[in-house]
């Protein structure tokens, strides 16, 4: 059985592609048009141009270099129209193969085997997100199929079963931190658990970027449209820490690495964290790391110099 199948101009309405199979698609078309692009766990992965995917009021535009991460959904348009051909990478994943390597890679005992083929494995949703490629074991796998489709090398060598098994147990992987912050939100649908982390996710991203200037839990929960109560409760829920901790540690943490600096004061470094004053800055350090300010600022002096000598 091949599991490579190439798209062109001529056969791209013809083309069977079954559901819930195992199978990479690639193309290179100037236009295209379906409303079924989530027909099953899928990687969009675009390697010339841009392609939009259009998911109830979302739409995801995936550039070159990017992919796009799926679970199976109805009524999701895919869409372009270029002057350049568009050169994409569709690799649709059979559930089973995601409900094993979720199981088992999640597995927190020893399997029960007589029930693996009775409803032991449940998959799990994925969160649609844009990614870029890096250096990932996913991202890797992908970009060794990207060269082996320039270099017209023999896709049966390695496109096989192993290869899929592979690219499951490294999807796994990358999700578990969504596949767990999904399920510890409390709502019953999953496309309102999607929405909650995907606005925790801009609550989260806020936080990145300002901590220093420690923002209230209300000025962030503002930002990614949710009340101060609804933000602090699926916050916890699914990162496992408040908001506020987690914006403590971010701070704590850039103090740690001005300490290591050693020509800036306790008393400034408190300053630029955040913190009110030296004693708050001391107390809440301390608590986080097991030691003060200053005893951490003089034994990373005392380190530094006995290794000049």
């Amino acid at each position: 059985m091949s599991y490579l199948h190439l798209i062109n101009e001529q056969n791209k309405f013809s083309l069977n592609k079954p559901a819930d199979a195992d199978r990479v698609y690639y193309s290179e078309l100037v236009e295209w048009f379906t409303n079924n692009a989530f027909r099953s766990f899928s990687i969009k992965y675009v390697v010339e141009g841009a392609i939009s995917y259009r998911c109830g009021n979302k739409e995801y535009n995936v550039q070159k270099d990017q992919f796009l991460l799926t679970s199976k959904q109805p009524y999701v348009k895919a869409y372009f129209d270029s002057r350049q051909p568009v050169k994409s990478i569709c690799i649709d994943i059979c559930p089973s193969s995601i409900d094993a390597a979720f199981a088992v890679l999640n597995a927190k005992e020893d399997h029960n085997l007589d029930n693996y083929m009775a409803g032991y494995f449940e998959h799990p949703h994925f969160f649609e997100k844009i990614y870029n490629t890096g250096n990932s074991q996913l991202s890797l796998q992908l970009k060794h199929l990207v060269s082996a489709l320039k270099n017209g090398s023999c896709y049966e060598e390695f496109i096989n079963e192993e290869w899929f098994l592979m690219l499951t147990e490294h999807i796994v992987i990358q999700e578990k931190q969504n596949c767990d912050a999904l399920k510890n939100i409390l709502s019953r649908k999953t496309s309102t658990r999607k929405e909650i982390y995907e606005r925790l996710l801009v609550g989260k991203e806020f936080i990145n970027s300002n901590y220093l200037q420690n923002p209230e839990i209300a000025v962030v929960a503002r930002h990614c449209n949710l009340s101060v109560y609804h933000f602090f409760r699926s916050f916890k829920q699914a990162f496992g820490v408040s908001p506020y901790q987690y914006m403590l540690t971010l701070r704590l943490e850039h103090a740690l690495s001005l300490l290591k600096i050693n020509s800036i004061s306790v008393t400034d470094i408190a300053s630029r964290c955040g913190f009110p004053d030296v004693f708050t800055f001391s107390k809440a350090f301390k608590r986080q790391f097991g030691l003060s300010p200053n005893y951490y600022m003089r034994s990373t002096f005392a380190n530094t110099l006995s290794m000049k000598l």
